[in-house]
């Protein structure tokens, strides 16, 4: 409860000269010129209030320092980790484009790798399995021009096989035809004479693979 001193009173010479200033420390600090003169004339229920906002000022003020420099570390570290991270995230940008490039491209390199091998085996077959086809219709050349004097139909049969050879996928139709050709020649000149079962009829494969190509020539061979 205030006390009562009558009409005995203070006089405030500053309320008039700064009312502006003393309302702003109000809004600013919490704490108005009111109150404080209440307190000055005792009322309890405000010096309570003013009490205990001095308290907590000095609990924060002895607390002040240090708080303000755990904040100060945890603002700044957290600036610096913020930075490192940023730094990171453009380091990834920047070598992540770069390493993504290089694994493409070994992936591409190491296809083509793979593709070029694949093609060389072929090529090694291929000529493999060529050469095979011509050691086997040059020997079938040699054993005609045993069978048959007819130098005529020896020419025309190797010059068909010649041409045969150049396209492996043809060389079954073009010797059939070769071998029908010098059948019938050695026909014409010799009639019933004529040796045809001397001749030999070579059987390749559409594919002209080398196993069998090879064992034609074997079994022409009788090996």
């Amino acid at each position: 409860m205030a006390r009562n001193f009558g009409a005995a009173k203070l006089k405030n010479h500053i309320h008039n000269n700064a009312p502006g200033t003393l309302g702003a420390m109000g809004r600013l600090f919490d704490v108005s010129e009111s109150d404080f003169n209440k307190a000055l004339l005792g009322d309890q229920t405000v010096i309570t209030k003013i009490a205990d906002m001095a308290r907590l000022s000095d609990t924060a003020k002895a607390n002040l320092p240090k708080a303000l420099e755990a904040y100060r570390k945890i603002i700044e570290t957290t600036g610096d980790v913020n930075q490192a991270y940023a730094e990171l995230v453009q380091l990834t940008q920047k070598h992540g484009t770069q390493t993504l490039k290089a694994i493409n491209t070994s992936k591409t390199v190491e296809q083509r790798f793979k593709n070029e091998m694949t093609e060389m085996q072929a090529e090694h077959v291929n000529a493999t399995t060529a050469e095979a086809t011509r050691h086997a219709q040059r020997s079938s050349l040699i054993q005609i021009s045993g069978a048959t004097a007819d130098l005529m139909a020896i020419a025309k049969y190797e010059a068909d096989l010649i041409k045969a050879s150049n396209k492996l996928p043809e060389v079954q139709d073009a010797a059939d035809r070769a071998y029908e050709t010098a059948v019938t020649s050695a026909l014409w000149t010799n009639g019933s004479e004529a040796k045809t079962d001397r001749i030999p009829k070579p059987n390749y494969s559409r594919t002209a693979g080398i196993g069998r190509v090879g064992q034609w020539f074997r079994n022409f061979m009788g090996i």
